[in-house]
């Protein structure tokens, strides 16, 4: 039947919908995430007239400006509930693995813009008698970003490949669990890529990518998003933790990356390869001995953890990817794969708790 809500909604993404889909707990529910019940949302009801709700005012944001985010009052809104009333947040888990995975794809997407535009830049700008494109600094600067490009875009389309076959009922065994842990990590993973590249881009322009009408600002702007809607870095990191948890350890990762390296033969490669081995491993001991210490630590550092995760993948999949390519006399894959291990793939460290607590304000000096 129909139900109605009512409250707040402080941020609603795309309010111009005709359909949206919100959480609400229903007339005694319990508390905590269990109890909310998930609801279809119409704009405009079977007689044409308008739902009950209100638009407040639109957010003023950093970027994404385009997309009308708003404050709501839901007032009596009509609404179909979606499932059952309870376990909300579970039903709409189908709907997240999407939109974070059209995130990590627009991530990459982004990176791919400004990087074009970027190198058009380097060979009509001169500055010290050549081209920004024949200076060695620049083109250095250049092959970093392009590095990680090409592991985050590995990275996005494998993780849309093991989308595809679980849809499609075609998963192979252990891939079900893999694609639990993939979703996070590569949208964590390549949103923090992107900012970071995106912000070499502004500055690859000089004090052009620092003007507005330039259209190079936005860029930065817009990529800042990633890293913040559908869950945070530190959001995914845990939700990473709990992939791994519930998978009883990295197995089918380490599974999936050794199936990657197996492939790989060619002896310029095979130093990277074997980083990539190590790093796993070293992310597997961390695993195991914090989990042991307790969830203080395990939590500390699990950004640092889902990182290397995630960078250690796309190194495995442009590795693989590169073999092949060498064989169909490419080598470009190669010297990116090169080139992103010498940028740094293992973030795990140990950090001191209390330390963490004095720079955060929390403990006496």
């Amino acid at each position: 039947g129909t139900w109605r809500l009512w409250g707040d909604k402080w941020f609603a993404s795309n309010a111009n919908a005709d359909l949206a889909l919100t959480l609400a707990r229903p007339e005694g529910a319990p508390a905590g995430t269990r109890g909310l019940g998930l609801f279809l949302v119409p704009k405009y009801l079977p007689d044409g007239t308008k739902n009950a709700w209100t638009i407040n005012r639109l957010k003023d944001k950093l970027g994404t400006r385009k997309v009308p985010t708003a404050e709501l009052t839901l007032d009596g809104t009509k609404a179909e509930l979606v499932m059952d009333s309870a376990n909300g947040v579970r039903n709409i888990a189908p709907v997240l693995n999407i939109t974070r995975t059209w995130n990590a794809v627009s991530s990459v997407a982004m990176m791919r813009r400004g990087i074009a535009l970027a190198r058009d830049y380097a060979h009509k700008r001169h500055a010290f008698g050549a081209e920004l494109a024949q200076k060695p600094l620049h083109v250095d600067t250049l092959a970093g970003m392009q590095a990680e490009f090409e592991g985050a875009f590995h990275l996005v389309f494998h993780l849309a490949a093991l989308i595809g076959r679980d849809e499609a009922g075609e998963s192979q065994p252990g891939q079900a669990e893999l694609l639990r842990a993939f979703i996070p990590i590569a949208k964590l993973t390549t949103a923090r890529q992107s900012v970071a590249v995106l912000s070499e881009v502004v500055e690859s322009f000089g004090g052009a990518g620092y003007v507005e009408d330039t259209g190079i600002p936005q860029l930065l702007r817009d990529a800042q998003v990633f890293s913040i809607w559908e869950g945070t870095t530190n959001v995914l990191a845990l939700d990473t933790l709990r992939a791994v948890q519930a998978m009883d350890g990295l197995g089918v990762v380490r599974k999936e990356a050794q199936r990657l390296l197996a492939e790989v033969r060619e002896s310029s490669l095979s130093a990277v390869s074997d980083s990539v081995k190590k790093t796993l491993t070293h992310a597997e001991e961390w695993f195991l001995a914090a989990t042991k210490t307790g969830n203080a630590q395990l939590e500390a550092g699990a950004r640092r953890f889902a990182l290397t995760l995630g960078r250690a993948l796309e190194l495995a999949l442009l590795l693989n990817h590169a073999q092949w390519s060498l064989v169909h006399d490419d080598g470009r894959p190669a010297a990116a794969a090169r080139r992103l291990s010498a940028a740094g793939v293992d973030l795990i460290c140990e950090m001191n708790a209390d330390d963490a607590m004095r720079l955060a304000g929390d403990l006496p000096e």
